[in-house]
């Protein structure tokens, strides 16, 4: 089968996949439903500061099983992806899922800034933010792929939300009468090295903070733990072995 319909098979089965998951599809109507809420209720910042933080998670939504369960399944020993063309296809499916977020995203940022300019609360720092976000977003893709190698179905996005609460939970408990990682990140300044190391261990579990101006170097982090995920996950797929 030649690449281009490899790709369309691929494009065809991910977007259907996404369709008829009822996280997907739920997740994908109130999230823009809360922000116009929020923007109603109150005002538009602060609409812009949930839209932006919780933007990546529209990444991590669509690369829900992107690996073991078509492994499992059987699907893979068809006729189709002989040849080792079934490696393809799986990382072909992280690609597509990034790219049907990025483009879902970028949708609901077009709207998100003629909103803002209307409102006159559009500024040119919500460019940056919408970047930032999508880096966030394809980390997410990449680290759910290669948490998808082990687990089925929508594991991976549950393992990583569940992961990202506990992790709220505790920073939130650093902070007592004295100041804690909660405080040092809400001023962007850290005392010492540990501090920083500690603080960024977090934000590999959550890197949605990379959106505020205070937190945005921590980018650098989430694009080299990027790099980490994808050749993890390619050097997962050489590997990769169907067995019948």
């Amino acid at each position: 089968m030649p690449d281009p319909a490899l790709l369309a098979l691929t494009w065809r089965v991910t977007r259907r996949r996404l369709v008829s998951s009822p996280l997907a599809v739920v997740a994908g109507l109130l999230f823009p439903a809360f922000v116009v809420w929020l923007g109603l209720s109150d005002s538009y910042a602060t609409a812009a500061k949930f839209f932006f933080f919780l933007l990546p998670h529209v990444f991590l939504v669509a690369a829900q099983d992107t690996v073991r369960s078509d492994v499992e399944s059987g699907a893979l020993e068809n006729v189709l992806f002989l040849g080792g063309r079934y490696r393809g296809y799986l990382g072909a499916k992280s690609l597509i899922a990034a790219g049907a977020a990025a483009g879902y995203s970028a949708a609901l940022f077009a709207l998100f800034a003629a909103w803002g300019l209307a409102a006159g609360g559009f500024g040119p720092d919500s460019l940056l933010k919408f970047g930032l976000a999508v880096v966030a977003g394809l980390y997410y893709v990449a680290l759910a792929g290669l948490l998808s190698h082990s687990l089925r179905a929508g594991s991976n996005v549950l393992v990583l939300l569940l992961a990202q609460s506990a992790s709220i939970i505790a920073l939130v408990f650093t902070t007592t009468a004295r100041t804690g990682l909660l405080d040092y990140a809400a001023t962007g300044r850290f005392p010492g090295l540990g501090a920083r190391l500690v603080f960024g261990a977090w934000v590999a579990i959550l890197p949605n903070v990379i959106v505020s101006g205070r937190l945005a170097w921590f980018a650098a982090e989430i694009v080299a733990l990027l790099g980490l995920a994808v050749f993890a996950q390619v050097r997962l797929l050489r590997r990769l072995e169907i067995r019948k």
